[in-house]
């Protein structure tokens, strides 16, 4: 018998259970209640966990469970009589079901990639989407092989690269949400050991579907001196750095924010989840962000304090903030010799 929130579960042999997403499961529950989702699919529920907690933590009415495997639609039977929920059972291919079904709220959780399910779930969702994706290694650009295959976007491992596969996992929902004319709002997104997770909400309107591209491209990235530049899809890139190397250039990807100030200032600050949501609303909005170490190593300085570093660049009048992504990366507006040139004078002071 396993714990979780306010929920009891059992979890049947060969029925797939995470004990280390119970993170996630407790972010999303304080995220779900100030969703208020009319009808929700846990469209690959396995034992059930996170849709009888959204039952029993966040009050969501219409709550239903889908799964191919027969065993994992048989141990959530069991569990949803644990907790006392009555609920829909689908013993269905995800895909096929989303085709079929429209629903206030869909969730896709696989794992691994959750590209195969986009398409359906982008059709079947009318006002909110929750995806996870565990296959990091295509996002971020360990493979970038797989990015293209999975993602239809192209990345290389930088400093930045968990940025990158939020970014590329946003722009591929955006993708599909828009062929069915409609309009995705970031609420909240965050990185964390083997997964990203991505909350959206849905506008139908085929007007702000188009616009929405105004928020898709590229980064153009110095793999030799870390110059970094964003560009929308509708405009040319510059491919070479201004220290005359050749730019790589990745994407498509999302250029928005990665958060909605208001949306996540509404959420509860305690517990470790609290910190979570207190690092991503007090960052900055920008398309990547900075390795104090990786900058120090090109600079053959040891690191001065990262918050010293914010502070100064503050002062030189750059919006500046520690990450959601790493407790050793900042973000800032300013460029890169810019940057390079405060890390060393506050290295010098200390």
């Amino acid at each position: 018998m396993i714990h979780e929130g306010k929920a009891r579960i059992e979890v049947y042999s060969d029925v797939f259970y995470n004990p280390r997403m119970r993170f996630c499961r407790d972010a999303d529950m304080e995220i779900f209640r100030s969703m208020k989702s009319k009808s929700y699919l846990d469209a690959l529920a396995a034992t059930g966990v996170r849709g009888i907690r959204a039952t029993l933590e966040a009050d969501f009415a219409n709550v239903e469970f889908n799964d191919f495997s027969r065993k994992a639609c048989e141990n959530i039977e069991r569990n949803l009589r644990l907790n006392g929920v009555e609920a829909l059972i689908h013993n269905r291919d995800a895909a096929a079901l989303m085709r079929e079904r429209s629903y206030h709220h869909v969730d896709i959780d696989p794992f691994g990639s959750p590209s195969e399910f986009l398409d359906s779930a982008a059709k079947s969702a009318f006002r909110y989407l929750s995806i996870t994706a565990t296959d990091t290694s295509a996002l971020c650009g360990s493979s970038p092989l797989s990015g293209l295959r999975k993602y239809g976007a192209f990345a290389e491992k930088t400093e930045y690269y968990h940025e990158t596969g939020v970014r590329m996992l946003i722009g591929k929902i955006v993708r599909e949400v828009t062929k069915y004319d409609k309009c995705p709002e970031v609420l909240i997104s965050w990185a964390k050991e083997h997964y990203y997770r991505v909350h959206l909400k849905l506008r139908r309107t085929s007007r702000g579907a188009g616009k929405i591209y105004e928020k898709t491209g590229f980064i153009l990235h110095c793999r030799k001196c870390g110059w970094r530049e964003s560009v929308n899809i509708f405009e040319t890139p510059e491919m070479f750095c201004q220290c005359g190397e050749r730019s790589r250039m990745y994407g498509p990807l999302w250029l928005g924010e990665l958060h909605n100030p208001e949306f996540v200032s509404r959420l509860d600050r305690d517990g470790e989840t609290g910190k979570l949501f207190e690092r991503i609303e007090s960052e900055i909005h920008s398309v990547t962000h900075y390795e104090i170490h990786e900058i120090c190593r090109r600079l053959r300085m040891s690191p001065p304090p990262l918050s010293d570093v914010i502070e100064a660049l503050k002062e030189r009048g750059y919006p500046a903030s520690r990450t959601r992504f790493s407790g050793t990366s900042f973000k800032t507006d300013a460029d890169i010799r810019e940057i390079e040139q405060i890390i060393s004078e506050v290295h010098r002071q200390h």
